[in-house]
């Protein structure tokens, strides 16, 4: 716009000048032949200085009126270019990316069974990396207490390709000054993880500290992390962070103070609802935008594990119950289930594959599989929605034995099942004699026909490659049983 100002302004400094634009220098010959004649001369002089005077009011009327209307012109065309530049802006989208993302896992066990070191070998084949869990640290009691995870620090070694370890702290109100005990409590235990990762010979590509602080807290918390950095140093300093505080003004400050974060886009509501599942597909794509306009680098924790909250008379949560925790809950709680939906987060995962944004990098996935867990999924779920697929819902009914004739169901997918459907076994050309069902399960006989029915109070689950037996019917001779699964009304 600078340029088209500059022309205007040479344009109008021409126009006012003393030189007339129109002038033709061919008139003056005709003057010449004038002066012979004195009375014609002065004529034509007093005539000519009037039409001079009337040709240069309309020049200056001429010029004035251009100069206003280029004036006019140049005021549209800005306010056309503000307006397109405006709408640009509107429309802009964020650049992205697409491709396969890296993935990793949490082992979050306090205690390293077998089943826990075999989880960590099949996460190393099917993973980009692994984070484990180091200690757990409560700050609420009168002194810091500390629980230790019974680290197998040789099949650690071992096994594990990609290692971070972590440090989980419980919630905590404050203070957060750098020179209390707290602090200190801290600084001592990741002191003494890292040493124990130099003294086993482990290497590690990251340290994790995980702390759900408050929102209001985000401003003093990040004296902990200016204070726990030269202790972490020169390893890859990262922070877990709650999709609240993105909205915070803290947050960009906090977050300068390490190497990276984790945005942990599942939790367990804090207040009894209506909500059933752990991570809100919308939600999770809104949060990752805005994390993404920060401008760092980070990483995205989804859920694989089911769980059930109590909740007290007041709707307040009181705690919540995992594979290797069962809290004591007092009578009149509310005890709610929550899961992870797999189909829906592989569609999520589906999503970012195709298009997020440059600064997400990875997926951590909370919990790796564990053989012994019943609250977790298993490798089949996960590997499936790690790719981004919904998972293959399948469930078979088997039979065994000729007669009494055994039944159950298998589920030959690759998801959990809720088993909320009826098994229908039909026959000609014989009398049922007995039947009976399993623990969870009743049966209904009528003419040629049995129905097997789920206990709904049991809230029966099949994980992928299970088998639950249902029950048997027994006949007068041996025949051809047909089966046949159902919805339950």
């Amino acid at each position: 716009m600078i340029a088209v100002a500059e022309g205007l302004n040479t344009s109008a400094k021409r126009r006012f000048s003393g030189a007339d634009p129109h002038r033709d220098d061919r008139a003056e010959p005709e003057c010449a032949r004038l002066r012979s004649n004195p009375e014609s001369l002065a004529n034509h002089r007093r005539f000519g200085r009037q039409d001079r005077h009337r040709a240069g009011t309309r020049e200056r009327s001429d010029s004035i009126s251009h100069v206003r209307s280029n004036a006019l012109d140049l005021k549209a065309r800005i306010i056309s270019l503000v307006a397109l530049f405006a709408l640009a802006g509107c429309g802009r989208t964020e650049p992205t990316i697409s491709g396969p993302l890296k993935q990793r896992g949490y082992v979050w066990q306090r205690e390293w069974t077998p089943a826990v070191v075999d989880a960590l070998g099949e996460t190393n084949r099917r993973m980009d990396g692994v984070v484990i869990l180091g200690a757990e640290l409560n700050l609420a009691g009168k002194k810091p207490a500390v629980v230790k995870a019974t680290i197998d620090w040789d099949a650690l070694k071992r096994q594990a390709g990609h290692c971070a370890i972590a440090i989980r702290v419980a919630p905590f109100a404050g203070p957060f000054r750098s020179d209390g005990e707290s602090a200190q409590a801290i600084v001592d235990l990741a002191k003494q993880l890292l040493a124990e990762v130099r003294e086993h010979d482990v290497k590690i590509d990251e340290f994790q500290f995980d702390f759900d602080c408050a929102e209001k807290n985000l401003g003093s918390y990040r004296a902990w992390l200016r204070m726990l950095k030269p202790t972490i140093q020169p390893e890859h300093f990262v922070i877990t962070v709650l999709p609240a505080w993105l909205t915070s003004s803290n947050f960009l400050p906090l977050i300068r103070e390490v190497d990276g974060y984790v945005l942990q886009v599942h939790s367990v509501p804090i207040s009894a609802g209506t909500a059933t599942t752990l991570s809100d597909s919308r939600l999770a794509h809104e949060w990752v935008r805005k994390a993404a306009k920060f401008g760092k680098p980070f990483s995205v924790a989804l859920p694989t594990y089911r769980c059930a909250a109590g909740y007290g008379p007041d709707g307040k949560l009181l705690s919540v119950a995992m594979d290797s925790v069962q809290p004591f809950w007092p009578p009149g709680t509310r005890i709610l289930e929550f899961g992870a939906n797999a189909d829906e987060i592989a569609a999520l995962v589906n999503d970012w594959q195709r298009a997020r944004p440059r600064e997400m990098r990875e997926l951590l996935w909370y919990r790796v599989p564990i053989a012994t867990d019943a609250r977790n999924w298993r490798w089949p779920t996960l590997s499936a929605v790690m790719a981004g697929r919904l998972p293959e819902h399948k469930l078979n009914i088997l039979q065994e034995g000729e007669n009494p004739i055994d039944l159950s169901i298998f589920n030959a997918g690759e998801a959990d099942e809720q088993l909320s459907a009826n098994v229908t076994a039909t026959w000609s050309g014989t009398e049922l004699t007995a039947a009976d069902a399993l623990s969870g399960w009743n049966v209904r006989s009528q003419i040629n026909r049995a129905v097997f029915s789920v206990v709904a109070s049991h809230g029966l689950r099949l994980p992928p490659g299970a088998t639950r037996k249902i029950g048997w019917l027994r006949f007068d001779r041996t025949t051809n049983l047909e089966t046949e699964l159902s919805k339950s009304k």
